[in-house]
C-alpha cells in the first residue's frame, strides 16, 4: 500500500517534500510567533525579505504563506492609497474654501483701508504662509527621520527572530535532534583549526543593518526609554548632527561615536554623541537623569558593538560649560596615557557631577560616556558617564 503523507490538510507525493514541508511549517511559526504580521508595516517586511531570497522555503506550504503575506502587503497598499486620495481631496476643498475666504477678506480690506493697510496686509499672509510652510516643511522632516529609524529598527527586530531560528537549528543539531544534519567525520575533525583561525565577526542581528549602512557600529538602548537606536561612526564629528543613518539632511541627526575611539580594542572611554531634541528624540531624554528617582529606575544602559554585547552601569551625571576657557574637555579623554591620566579624569568629572559614584570606578574600567548640549548655560554639555560591567 501507498504511504501517504500529510500535514494538516495538505498532502505531499513523497517523504522529502514532507520533510521540506515541515521544516516550511517551522520557519512559519517562528515568524508567526515572534512578530506581528497583522501589522501592516512588520508583513511588508516579511514581504520583502522572502522575495529578496533572505527567508527561503521549499514547499507549498511556504508558498502558501507567502501568497497570504502578499495578499496583506497588497491590502494595506490598497487602503492607503486610497486613504491618500481621500486626504488630497478633503486638502484642495480646505484650500480652495480657505482661499476663497481669504479673497473675500482682502476685497474687504482694499474698499475700507488706505493702500499702505494693503500693502501691509498682504506681507503678513505671504509671512503667514512661509511660516506654515516652514513649520510643515520642519514636520515632514522629522517624521521622515522617525519612519527611517523605525525601519532600521524593524530590520533588528525581524533579523533577531530569524537569528532566534537559526540558533534553534544548530542547537538541535548539536544535541542529535531529529532534524540535525549529518556531519562527516572530515568536517568534525576540521573544526580545531576553523577555531584557532577565527576572527571577529558580525553579530547575526546586526549584519543586514551593517551592510546596509557601513558606518554603522552599534546599538544602544536603554529600557523604557526612548532610547534604542543605532550608533554610526565616521572619520568626522560633525558628519552626523544633521543626517540620517542613510546620509540624509535630518535636524535631528544621528547618534555617533567619537572618530577618535576604538570600538574593537576598546578604548579607555566610548563616547557617543547626539542632540538634546526638545520632542525627547536622540538624547532628548537624557536631562531626566537630573531627577534622582529617574537614575535608579534608569541605571542601566545597553550598548552592543556589532560585534559585542555589552552592558554598563551609570556612575556620574555632569553638567560642564565647555565655552569656559578653564572647564575641562571631557570629551578629550578618549584613552588612558596614565594611571595619572585617568584620575586625572575622575578628579574632574567629580567636580561637576550631579550624581557621583566613581569612587567604584578603577583604573581597569572601561568607561561609556553619552553627551549632550543643555542650555543651563550657553555653551552648556549634560553627559553621563557609565562603567562596563563584568
Amino acid at each position: 500500500m501507498e504511504e501517504i503523507y500529510r500535514l494538516g490538510k495538505h498532502e505531499f507525493a513523497t517523504r522529502e517534500e514532507w520533510e521540506g514541508a515541515k521544516r516550511d511549517l517551522e520557519k512559519i511559526e517562528t515568524i508567526v510567533e515572534h512578530l506581528d504580521i497583522d501589522d501592516p508595516e512588520v508583513a511588508e517586511g516579511i514581504y520583502h525579505y522572502i522575495r529578496e531570497g533572505k527567508v527561503e522555503f521549499e514547499s507549498k506550504l511556504g508558498t502558501a504563506f507567502f501568497c497570504d503575506i502578499s495578499d496583506r502587503v497588497a491590502q494595506n497598499f490598497e487602503y492607503k492609497l486610497e486613504k491618500t486620495k481621500k486626504l488630497e481631496r478633503h486638502r484642495l476643498r480646505r484650500e480652495k474654501k480657505e482661499a476663497e475666504e481669504e479673497q473675500k477678506k482682502l476685497k474687504d480690506k482694499e474698499k475700507q483701508q488706505s493702500q499702505m493697510f494693503k500693502f501691509l496686509g498682504i506681507s503678513c499672509v505671504v509671512l503667514a504662509v512661509l511660516c506654515i510652510s516652514f513649520y510643515g516643511f520642519s514636520v515632514y522632516r522629522e517624521r521622515r527621520a522617525t519612519r527611517k529609524l523605525e525601519e532600521v529598527q524593524q530590520q533588528r527586530n525581524i533579523s533577531q527572530a530569524l537569528d532566534w531560528y537559526a540558533d534553534r537549528i544548530r542547537s538541535e543539531a548539536n544535541t542529535g535532534g531529529d532534524n540535525a544534519p549529518e556531519t562527516s567525520g572530515n568536517e568534525q575533525e576540521s573544526e580545531p583549526e576553523q577555531e584557532t583561525e577565527r576572527t571577529l565577526e558580525v553579530l547575526p542581528e546586526y549584519s543586514i543593518i551593517k551592510k546596509q549602512y557601513p558606518d554603522f557600529v552599534g546599538w544602544i538602548y536603554i529600557n523604557d526609554t526612548q532610547i534604542d537606536l543605532p550608533v554610526m561612526q565616521t572619520t568626522d564629528n560633525a558628519y552626523y548632527l544633521d543626517k540620517d543613518a542613510n546620509g540624509m539632511e535630518d535636524v535631528n541627526g544621528t547618534l555617533f561615536l567619537d572618530c577618535r575611539d576604538d570600538f574593537v580594542k576598546p578604548s579607555t572611554n566610548l563616547i557617543i554623541y547626539g542632540h538634546n531634541m526638545k520632542s525627547g528624540a536622540m538624547f532628548g531624554g537624557l536631562k531626566q537623569y537630573l531627577e534622582e528617582s529617574y537614575l535608579s529606575a534608569h541605571d542601566r544602559i545597553e550598548f552592543d558593538t556589532i560585534y559585542e554585547k555589552q552592558t554598563y552601569q551609570i556612575v556620574a551625571v555632569c553638567l560642564s560649560d565647555v565655552g569656559d576657557e578653564g572647564a575641562y574637555r571631557y570629551y578629550n579623554f578618549i584613552e588612558a596615557e596614565s594611571d595619572e591620566d585617568f584620575n586625572a579624569f575622575l578628579t574632574n568629572i567629580r567636580s561637576c557631577a550631579v550624581y557621583d559614584r566613581t569612587q567604584d570606578v578603577t583604573k581597569s574600567d572601561k568607561l561609556l560616556t553619552l553627551s549632550t548640549c543643555n542650555n543651563y548655560v550657553e555653551d552648556g554639555r549634560l553627559f553621563v558617564v557609565a562603567k562596563k560591567l563584568q
